[in-house]
């Protein structure tokens, strides 16, 4: 298989994952998530001949270019607290914020 079609499947499997554990409170585990399989892309991008195809610096240049998706959060699981303004989401930075709210 091709590195371009191997890329191509692994960006959809990604995906997936993201939207089936995409849920609030759960970004920490996507962003390792993410990591492990940047890492293990490299691993295996590298074990496709006898010689290493790519050092670190190619491989970042590589992602750079044909980045996998990043970790976003697509099921809000505090929907009742959000109508509330106890909890906020903000999906583009992708980071969940409490906020305490006195007297209520």
């Amino acid at each position: 298989m091709k590195l371009r079609d191997w890329w191509k499947v692994l960006k959809l499997k990604l995906m997936e994952h993201y939207h089936y554990y995409g849920i609030s409170g759960n970004m920490s585990k996507l962003k390792a998530y993410y990591g492990q399989v940047a890492k293990l892309a490299y691993k295996w991008i590298n074990r496709r001949s006898q010689k290493r195809s790519y050092n670190g610096h190619r491989f970042y240049r590589f992602l750079k270019y044909n980045p996998l998706p990043k970790p976003k959060i697509y099921h809000l699981t505090y929907t009742s607290s959000l109508r509330r303004g106890y909890i906020t989401e903000d999906l583009q930075a992708a980071n969940l914020y409490v906020r305490f709210c006195e007297g209520h």
